[in-house]
């Protein structure tokens, strides 16, 4: 393959936000057929591939590299600073994926087989790991999940509770209290309860956190807006149920009861992993694809970058970390194939 810089400038440039990955999961088709990969493309969605690959001679796969194939908005094209790159996806995990090919590279010449199984829809609702763990078998061969941790093998990360609340109100002349009812004041109020509330911690993975991470409502600032929404992002410290049950009861409070619902976009509960002996371990409190690909098989999520800058307008990676990311990624194989 290419340098690593210059691939990853390459599939950088490839504009892959969530739910138009086709193109980019296009191309990292063509690279693997060119290595000598059998490639299979299932769709979770129309139009919005999966990508399967496995050696096209040789023993099955110990393991599988895995890891999204989506990327957050909006696109932005790559830089190169010195030793940097940057650009959407360097990190977030473009940059992980190339290192993913030239590990296995070395691997196969080591005689250990290595497959890959990259997902769609991971920074939405994980559409595409949850549709290969319904439809695949990997014959119980190790996951080795990318994502940005600095190398470090994850022992643990947080869970995850993606919720829409949705309030109703009554148009009315704002000048006119009796005339109307503001569901932009009642999601205020929802919104303020949960944020008072006082979610569990615990000692590894730290506190349970959330994110109002958008709102709208409302028609005029003269008008009594009749319906409004929030979508809002949990990590969790506690199994995921909990949090629900908690978030049920306020919305069956006299003060919201009947003003407010909720949409379940998407959840998981917070994962215990069994990192192997020898490597640097992290908690993380983001979330990933990690608990929809477990039955599949055992999984270790570790990669290079800093999660720290991804989703921003500097995200990037360095060539060092690129190529930490090959030397990490080749021990993990070989721990893989003596398992």
């Amino acid at each position: 393959m290419n340098d690593l810089f210059d691939l990853l400038r390459e599939l950088v440039a490839i504009p892959s936000e969530t739910g138009d990955e086709g193109p980019y999961t296009r191309r990292v088709a063509e690279l693997l057929r060119a290595e000598g990969y059998t490639v299979e493309l299932p769709e979770p969605v129309p139009g919005r591939p999966n990508l399967v690959a496995r050696p096209s001679e040789g023993p099955p796969p110990v393991l599988y590299f895995s890891t999204h194939l989506d990327v957050v908005p909006p696109h932005i094209d790559p830089r190169v600073e010195g030793e940097r790159l940057y650009g959407r996806g360097t990190a977030d995990t473009k940059g992980p994926l190339v290192t993913m090919l030239a590990a296995a590279r070395t691997l196969r010449a080591e005689g250990i087989s290595a497959g890959f199984l990259l997902v769609i829809g991971e920074e939405v609702d994980h559409i595409g790991a949850i549709h290969a763990a319904q439809t695949l078998d990997l014959g119980g061969a190790r996951i080795l999940l990318g994502e940005p941790t600095h190398c470090r093998v994850v022992k643990a990360q947080k869970g995850l509770l993606k919720v829409r609340f949705v309030a109703s109100g009554r148009a009315g002349h704002s000048a006119f209290p009796e005339q109307g009812v503001s569901a932009v004041h009642r999601l205020l109020d929802f919104l303020q309860a949960i944020r008072s509330e006082p979610w569990p911690d615990d000692p590894e993975l730290g506190q349970t956190t959330l994110n109002v991470g958008l709102i709208e409502g409302g028609v005029a600032a003269n008008v009594f807006a009749p319906a409004a929404s929030a979508v809002v992002l949990f990590r969790l410290c506690a199994p995921v149920d909990a949090i629900q049950a908690r978030i049920d009861a306020l919305l069956a409070e006299e003060r919201f009861a009947g003003a407010l619902s909720q949409e379940l976009i998407s959840r998981n509960d917070p994962q215990r992993l069994d990192p192997p002996p020898g490597f640097e371990t992290c908690v993380i409190p983001f979330n990933s694809d990690a608990s929809y690909l477990a039955p599949l098989g055992p999984v270790w999520l570790c990669g290079p970058g800093a999660i720290e800058i991804a989703h921003s307008e500097r995200e990037h990676i360095t060539r060092a970390q690129l190529e930490k990311g090959v030397e990490t990624y080749v021990a993990l194989g070989r721990a893989a194939a003596q398992a």
